[in-house]
């Protein structure tokens, strides 16, 4: 990564998705990066709507704010509806394609990640693990293995070797999205 980077990711509460922000925020401090993040979400456990967002670079951060993300990850149509219209020109959406139905074809990429989650892991609580790994993966700003260091000290251990799996399952998918 060289430049200025800016990240959205949004669905609804019991996502996972202020986790998934944290996870990469993390890894890019681990990796000497620039990270500044923010949390929205409302006042429902659960089923309300959910964002992180994330500005990593280079160099010292003098707007933490997202305006135009370069990224988006849209777990929900309605994160979608919502802010798909926002991305910078050229970014790029991710999205739950179990869950979404996207309007534009170009630079967007779906997988229905939580029913892989569940069909594959067992457990569709990892399913914001599997799509750090598909952030990473996909980008290419974040060393894998410093996601993954990340990802172990955020986890509790006795769901640790659940996440490593997960995590290397979006990891493999990202890298194909990201060859593409």
């Amino acid at each position: 990564m060289t430049e200025r980077k800016e990240i959205r990711i949004a669905g609804l509460g019991g996502q996972g998705v202020v986790l998934a922000g944290a996870l990469l925020g993390e890894a890019a401090v681990k990796q000497d990066l620039y990270a500044a993040g923010s949390n929205s979400y409302g006042a429902q456990a659960r089923g309300g709507g959910a964002r992180s967002d994330l500005v990593l670079d280079v160099k010292e951060i003098d707007f933490p704010h997202v305006e135009h993300p370069d990224l988006l990850v849209a777990m929900s149509q309605g994160a979608y509806d919502l802010y798909v219209a926002g991305v910078a020109g050229g970014g790029m959406v991710l999205f739950d394609s179990g869950l979404v139905t996207p309007q534009a074809p170009h630079d967007r990429y779906g997988a229905d990640v939580t029913a892989l989650s569940l069909n594959e892991l067992g457990n569709r609580q990892v399913a914001n693990v599997i799509w750090v790994g598909l952030i990473v993966g996909a980008t290419g700003w974040w060393d894998e293995s410093v996601a993954a260091q990340a990802m172990a000290e955020f986890v509790p251990e006795r769901f640790l070797e659940l996440n490593k799996k997960a995590l290397a399952l979006g990891l493999d998918m990202g890298r194909a999205w990201g060859e593409a």
